[in-house]
């Protein structure tokens, strides 16, 4: 569907000087009129008929994958709204699960309020810490401090 490097020059040349123009548009003309399937355009040969198969293929092709991406772009669409459901789902029965263990927990603590002791049950205890006294083994002043300053005098 190419043009050989005579025509080629031909046409260059027909382009550019007076004399050869009109041989140069005869033979495009008769080259067009050859065969109707091909237009001549700055020195290439278009196939058109091709060319527009070749356009309705691509049409053709570009309609088949907006279709499947469409299809694709649904079936995920779907599958999102599973997995929220599903979520949502999960969801409830957690709030559930801590709704009742709630309830269990106010219980117990309702119960131990109505027996003796009462919430201080509740409070963790721990031993007391053991500190060895500073005073062990000291005997004990007696009459010092600011206390001998004041009070009755013997």
């Amino acid at each position: 569907a190419t043009l050989r490097h005579s025509q080629v020059t031909m046409f260059a040349t027909a382009l550019t000087s007076k004399l050869a123009a009109p041989t140069a548009l005869k033979a495009s003309a008769f080259k067009a009129k050859a065969n109707a399937g091909f237009s001549v355009s700055a020195g290439k040969t278009i196939d058109t008929d091709a060319r527009r198969k070749a356009m309705k293929a691509k049409q053709e092709a570009d309609r088949k994958k907006a279709a499947a991406a469409a299809q694709k772009a649904k079936d995920l669409a779907k599958k999102n709204k599973e997995a929220a459901a599903k979520a949502k789902k999960a969801a409830a029965e957690l709030a559930k699960k801590k709704e009742a263990a709630r309830k269990a927990n106010q219980a117990k603590y309702t119960a131990l309020n109505k027996t003796v002791g009462g919430s201080s049950k509740l409070i963790k205890k721990s031993a007391p810490p053991s500190i060895k006294d500073p005073f062990a083994g000291r005997e004990k002043k007696t009459g010092g401090g600011l206390f001998g300053l004041f009070g009755k005098k013997k």
